[in-house]
């Protein structure tokens, strides 16, 4: 048990500095590509770049018995011209998600902006931040129009530990209406407390961490359906119980 400790101790700390390092080399690189400006094609090549990021990642994290990820009912996702909206129980959710789904944007906090490791890669993918009011919907139901994979967490944070999930937030239903695309329900369900909400990141979590990523039904988004009511019977999927 001491020794198991110890390892796991190690790795973590290891896996954290590389991801730091690997992300501040790529966020250098995508600062010179910065010269070229902005365009689908390559924002949709710098998602494509955090996507095998993150996949890497998590094969590194499977590799060194720390975190193990199940996908479930992945396959049948629709290509392209989707919102995902998952709970959000900790952090490296959307690291899991995004390692799964190629070309995917996102909104970001925008403390992100200024983060060394994840804003330049961020903003060159075409992620939006949330500070963006009424014209940022309309610049992600653009992008999702377009053919591109919104992820979303309704909730708009991580989920506090035994509180049960808080309050969905309409924005997502807003951007597929507006998109006229369906909504995938993905939730997430995790035995550890790796990067929760209220735990210091650097504080060793528990170990092995097993994550369970389940897709659940895909909604239409009618115009004719009524955002509130929408969200609302959404959310209600959310906290029923765990299908067997």
């Amino acid at each position: 048990m001491f020794f198991r400790s110890v390892y796991h101790l190690l790795a973590y700390y290891f896996t954290l500095l590389c991801f730091g390092v690997f992300g501040l080399v790529l966020s250098v690189l995508t600062l010179l590509a910065g010269v070229r400006p902005p365009t689908a094609r390559t924002e949709r090549f710098f998602q494509r770049v955090i996507h095998r990021q993150f996949a890497f990642f998590h094969w590194w994290c499977e590799f060194a018995r720390l975190v193990y990820v199940r996908y479930q009912g992945f396959e049948n996702l629709p290509p392209g011209g989707l919102v995902v909206a998952a709970n959000h129980p900790a952090l490296i959710d959307i690291t899991c998600l995004l390692a799964r789904v190629p070309e995917a944007v996102c909104i970001f906090k925008p403390a992100i902006r200024r983060n060394p490791v994840l804003g330049a890669m961020a903003r060159r993918a075409g992620y939006l931040a949330s500070d963006g009011g009424h014209e940022l919907v309309r610049r992600v139901a653009d992008k999702v129009a377009a053919g591109h994979t919104l992820i979303i967490f309704p909730e708009g944070t991580r989920t506090p530990p035994g509180d049960g999930l808080l309050a969905f937030k309409p924005g997502f239903v807003l951007i597929a209406q507006r998109a006229q695309v369906p909504i995938q329900l993905v939730r997430i369900t995790t035995d550890s407390d790796v990067l929760t909400k209220g735990r210091a990141w650097w504080r060793l979590p528990k170990f092995p961490a097993h994550i369970q990523i389940q897709a659940g039904p895909l909604i239409p988004t009618a115009p004719s359906t009524g955002v509130a009511q929408l969200t609302a019977e959404i959310e209600t999927w959310f906290r029923s119980p765990l299908e067997k």
